[in-house]
């Protein structure tokens, strides 16, 4: 019997090949859709020849500059064409995916969802969320995240042995021996960057969801000098920022730009703290890097990877990313010695080493096995009654 899986995906995204070439290892049925290669929004680099796996790219460049239509016809006929006993999708925030989700229905196939949106990530709205809960109660399993993923499907209407936690994963073994590597040699990296010897590190897009101005106020509260400030990355709010840092004159603030992947692990070496104050993050990839870097973290409770990574007094804090008065709390005590940085790191690094591509195909294999068992079980039924 062929099981051909189908994975529908938006675009060829670095931390996303890891997995399709682990799942690929496991289940040789696999091919992977792509809508697109990029989005405008992304600047990582892509190298194709790292897809160790069946693929196909729908359209050349941006998803943006797609026309809808075209991307709906697309997609109905390359599902004709390769014809899945089982699809996966990443979501529902895809007209492509809804495409999908009625294929399925009309081609009695399975479908698969992968989500990672929990229930405090938004506002939420009761006639999208009555739209949302019948396109999840009509999936056959789901792949989560985390807890709270899970948490918000079962609220959505998918019974719980249906939903499988597969964890959010990078490649540990890459930022933690590039990081480790650079740390040996963290003054000098220091006074090359021109950066204070100790320092708080955000990674990420510069754009009003990530609460870029609420660290800055917090940092700006602690006036200490021995202490920096890295913002890493860009994005649409960067003037914005910038304007602040000068409104306000505060010092020893630090923006190197985009980095790509290669270029993140520097910032891990020269920095002690990871921070994360989001006030909308389905997961936030980041803080597994910063862990896998041995670092520890404090993250806006608003962060899908809170708790299932971040252990309050272990490995790092949480907080309510509309306190002020916690962040700017948390990061003076940092200041003053008041916690074991290096254990905290420590525990950070054992917690991610359970996060790995490996683990999480094997969570995605057993949830397409489920599938199958039950389409067979469906099908023997169908038999009996005929």
């Amino acid at each position: 019997m062929d099981n051909k899986v189908l994975i529908l995906h938006n675009i060829i995204s670095p931390y996303k090949t890891l997995l399709f070439n682990e799942l690929y290892k496991l289940y040789d049925k696999i091919t992977v859709l792509y809508m697109a290669e990029t989005e405008k929004n992304r600047e990582w680099n892509i190298n194709k020849d790292e897809l160790q796996f069946p693929y196909e790219i729908m359209f050349k460049g941006a998803l943006d500059n797609v026309n809808s239509l075209r991307l709906i016809i697309k997609t109905w006929e390359r599902l004709n064409t390769i014809n899945p006993k089982v699809i996966i999708i990443g979501g529902y925030s895809y007209i492509t995916y809804w495409i999908c989700f009625f294929w399925v229905k009309v081609n009695k196939k399975k479908i698969i969802l992968w989500s990672a949106s929990n229930e405090e990530d938004k506002n939420r709205l009761f006639l999208k969320e009555k739209i949302k809960s019948s396109f999840v109660k009509n999936c056959n399993a789901a792949n989560v995240y985390g807890k709270r993923s899970k948490d918000y499907l079962a609220h959505l209407g998918l019974k719980e042995n249906k939903i499988f936690i597969t964890g959010n994963v990078t490649n540990n073994y890459f930022y933690y021996n590039q990081t480790i590597n650079l740390r040996k040699k963290k003054e000098i990296l220091c006074n090359q960057l021109k950066v204070p010897f100790h320092n708080f590190l955000y990674i990420g897009r510069f754009s009003k969801e990530k609460n870029l101005l609420f660290l800055l106020n917090a940092y700006k509260r602690l006036n200490d000098n021995n202490w920096g400030l890295i913002l890493v990355g860009n994005g649409p709010q960067r003037e914005e920022i910038e304007k602040y840092i000068a409104d306000n004159s505060i010092k020893n603030i630090f923006l190197p730009g985009f980095k790509q992947k290669e270029e993140i692990p520097t910032f891990f070496a020269i920095s002690d703290v990871f921070v994360l104050p989001s006030i909308y993050e389905p997961w936030g990839l980041v803080v597994n890097e910063a862990m896998a870097g041995e670092l520890p973290v404090v993250v806006s409770r608003k962060c899908g990877c809170y708790p299932d990574i971040v252990k309050d007094g272990e490995n790092g804090h949480s907080f309510d990313c509309f306190d002020k008065d916690k962040l700017y709390t948390l990061m003076r005590d940092i200041v003053k010695g008041e916690y074991d940085l290096r254990k905290m790191g420590e525990c950070s690094l054992k917690i991610i080493n359970n996060y790995t591509p490996e683990n999480a195909a094997k969570v995605i294999i057993e949830t397409i096995n489920f599938v199958l068992k039950n389409n067979d079980q469906q099908n023997c039924q169908d038999s009996l009654v005929s």
